[in-house]
């Protein structure tokens, strides 16, 4: 009953989005404008009001990172061999790649992870609630770095132009921004007025419920054609590899039961929906990517459920 009370909720307003998107109660283009909306605005505040006020344990933070960048690493060398024997073409290697080890942690893994640490973690939760936003917003930026050079170099476009590009995403992302003023507001003892935190606050309660609802338009909207060996191959690659690399890594490593679950949770995660939106603006395969998204979204049901039940 608790991993229903957990995933129930979250895949079910996911599932909502997806009616109102098929009602046309929600057009195509108000889904594209509100999930810009929840990316530059929602989760930022979310994200900020989240730490800014908190005491946490930054190792802790860098803890779970490292778990979870060396279980993507290793992913991504698996996957690689995959692709291979797969015999993939160059285009379709990089979006079959980003699929592969780019979850959807902030749209999705946030709400669950949220949701299982008010199960679970009693007291303490509020704490590692920040843990886990700090752990995740570089790896955020990470994968979708990654995301862009395995696109660009199955095009042969490596060199300086693609760095620029590369540069001004890590110097603009609102996560990473959102998240590194947060920390330095906790770790400096800053404190906003109370009018100007609560008004930020006010602004990031939306991001989780709009969070869901758009990923839950954009697959209704997303063009699935074909490609059905490797996008489930990617998506398994994702949803269930993921976690069975983290898992070890992290009981060597260290973690808590809580910091585990956290951990399993964000690796468990569904392929984001940008990346489609990227193999599009970088010439990738968008058919594999729209796919991916599709199937891992539907997998991952199984995977948060199989953590939440083991962990």
């Amino acid at each position: 009953m608790i991993v229903l009370s957990i995933v129930l909720p979250v895949f079910l307003v996911i599932a909502f989005g997806s009616l109102l998107t098929q009602m046309r109660f929600l057009s195509a283009a108000l889904v594209t404008e509100l999930n810009r909306l929840t990316y530059f605005v929602g989760l930022p505040a979310y994200l900020f009001t989240s730490i800014a006020e908190v005491s946490f344990g930054r190792g802790r933070a860098a803890t779970i990172f490292a778990v979870m960048a060396g279980a993507t690493v290793l992913a991504l060398g698996i996957g690689y061999l995959v692709a291979k024997l797969l015999r993939l073409s160059s285009d379709s290697i990089g979006s079959f790649l980003h699929a592969a080890i780019r979850g959807n942690l902030a749209y999705i893994g946030l709400p669950v992870v949220t949701l299982a640490l008010a199960a679970h973690a009693g007291p303490a939760a509020g704490e590692l609630g920040t843990v886990a936003l700090i752990a995740m917003a570089p790896l955020v930026v990470i994968t979708n770095t990654l995301g862009v050079l395995l696109l660009l170099i199955g095009h042969e476009r490596a060199g300086a132009a693609m760095w620029r590009s590369i540069s001004w995403q890590l110097a603009t992302n609102p996560l990473l921004l959102a998240t590194g003023a947060g920390v330095a507001c906790a770790g400096l003892g800053l404190r906003l007025p109370g009018w100007l935190l609560q008004s930020v606050a006010i602004l990031g309660q939306m991001a989780l419920p709009l969070a869901l609802l758009c990923i839950g338009g954009t697959l209704v909207v997303m063009p699935l054609r074909g490609k059905r060996t490797p996008a489930f191959t990617a998506s398994v690659l994702k949803v269930a590899l993921l976690p069975l690399l983290g898992w070890p890594l992290g009981r060597w490593i260290g973690l808590s039961l809580d910091e585990l679950r956290i951990t399993l949770l964000f690796l468990a995660c569904p392929t984001a929906a940008a990346s489609f939106t990227l193999a599009g603006k970088l010439g990738g395969d968008e058919a594999l990517a729209a796919s991916c998204v599709v199937v891992s979204t539907a997998l991952s049901i199984l995977s948060i459920s199989a953590v939440l039940a083991l962990v």
